[in-house]
């Protein structure tokens, strides 16, 4: 089959002018008899999943939009919507799985074709999918608005399309594919939805179907497909101690829980508290370049006393490579991203065990560019930009999740987000 650039001009009547979220005439009736309440605490604003800017929307629209690809636990690239995805050259092929939406309708290649382009255009304007699809010949002059369609996306088949790129593809593409920004939003949610679709028409391939959305306080959704609980409640709550009351009365079966609040559990609760998996490690990365010493450490009380028992460590004993010092040692300075809540609490741990560590806090850009340029001595996270160094594995990656029932088969997608597929 010859392939079809898809134009833009189908985007016209999918791009209502009004994409913003505005306050519904008519307040949604709640649903009742909910099998599964989540508690988040900032307010869903946002259900569109190129737009999602907090936990809260990342969470709704994660579970509600599904992506091409995914990755696993172990950092694995794997299936998504997308049965298979190969590369060859400049050239990525996507084959899509056998999908329907939420409404019953098929998902298709031409489907996925405008999924991707709808958040490049107005009103959407995502600088996340923008930067994720960067390398798709046709992109820049598309933003421009020098062309109508976008030159690099094709579609070949029912269930088939390709993606042209600006240069040789590789994994970190594929990984692109898997980022929640470029989740599949079909434009009919737009076209039929009007104004309002986010609380109208937000139809999706997750399995889960919007039934009741009440401002600054709880998102209801249904199950349409799948396994999971019937009905899942996400429920605002201003403060942890507010979402502990309510789990405490059996009104909440689930609650993310930062590493620096486990200790505002108590002993029960956090018996109940499960580590789930993210990708990596996070692990101690010291520059091979670093000629100063160490202060000694011991790892399992550092992981103990960072993670209240939460964790075991990945490693026990201390490299000697380190040459460490028990006393009167130099000052060593561990960085850290600012936005790594893991991390975070190893390294404000370390320091509270030995004021001989001290801790800097930045950006995740300027920590690796700081690494990579061999300016810093020692940082804490998953990936080694030093040349040359040692790397101490610490910890899991994981969030944290305080749950009312063991949930063995619990499991987190991309940015922390809970699969409500994967709970009781």
């Amino acid at each position: 089959m010859r392939g079809k650039i898809w134009p833009w001009l189908l985007l016209i009547v999918a791009f209502l002018p009004a994409l913003l979220i505005h306050q519904p005439q008519l307040s949604m009736q709640p649903v009742v008899n909910h099998i599964f309440t989540e508690a988040i605490f900032q307010n869903p604003g946002n259900l569109d999943p190129a737009l999602a800017s907090n936990a809260a929307d990342e969470e709704v629209a994660g579970n509600v939009f599904q992506t091409l690809l995914n990755v696993s636990p172990s950092g694995a690239i794997i299936p998504g919507l997308a049965r298979s995805v190969t590369y060859h050259g400049r050239v990525v092929t996507i084959q899509l799985s056998s999908a329907n939406l939420t409404n019953g309708n098929r998902l298709t290649a031409d489907m996925v074709a405008q999924a991707l382009v709808r958040p490049l255009a107005s009103p959407v304007n995502s600088a996340k999918a923008r930067t994720l699809l960067s390398q798709v010949v046709g992109v820049r002059r598309f933003e421009q608005g020098k062309t109508s369609y976008l030159q690099g996306v094709q579609v070949t088949g029912p269930d088939t399309l390709t993606l042209t790129l600006k240069k040789a593809a590789g994994p970190s593409f594929l990984r692109n594919l898997a980022d929640l920004a470029l989740a599949v939003v079909p434009t009919a949610d737009l076209s039929q939805g009007g104004s309002n679709w986010q609380f109208t028409n937000l139809i999706g391939s997750g399995g889960y179907k919007l039934t009741a959305w009440t401002l600054d306080s709880s998102v209801s959704f249904k199950k349409v497909s799948g396994q999971g609980p019937a009905s899942i409640d996400v429920v605002r709550y201003q403060t942890l101690r507010a979402a502990l009351l309510a789990y405490q009365n059996h009104l909440v079966n689930a609650i993310p829980v930062q590493p620096d609040q486990l200790t505002q559990l108590n002993p029960t609760e956090l018996k109940r508290v499960q580590p789930l998996s993210l990708p990596g490690n996070v692990s101690l990365y010291v520059n091979g370049a670093f000629s100063g010493k160490f202060p000694a450490v011991s790892l399992s009380r550092w992981v103990r006393t960072a993670f209240r028992g939460t964790l075991v460590p990945l490693s026990t004993r201390y490299p000697s490579t380190f040459h460490p010092v028990t006393r009167n040692g130099p000052t060593v300075t561990i960085w850290v991203n600012s936005k790594d809540a893991e991390a975070q609490r190893l390294a404000l741990s370390l320091h509270s065990m030995d004021p001989a560590f001290t801790v800097s806090s930045t950006s995740a850009a300027n920590l690796s560019s700081l690494s990579r340029s061999g300016k810093i001595s020692a940082y804490l996270g998953t990936v080694n930009r030093f040349a040359h160094g040692v790397r101490v594995p610490l910890v899991p990656n994981v969030g944290f999740w305080l749950f009312s029932s063991p949930a063995v088969h619990a499991t987190l997608m991309n940015h922390n987000v809970l699969s409500w597929h994967s709970v009781p």
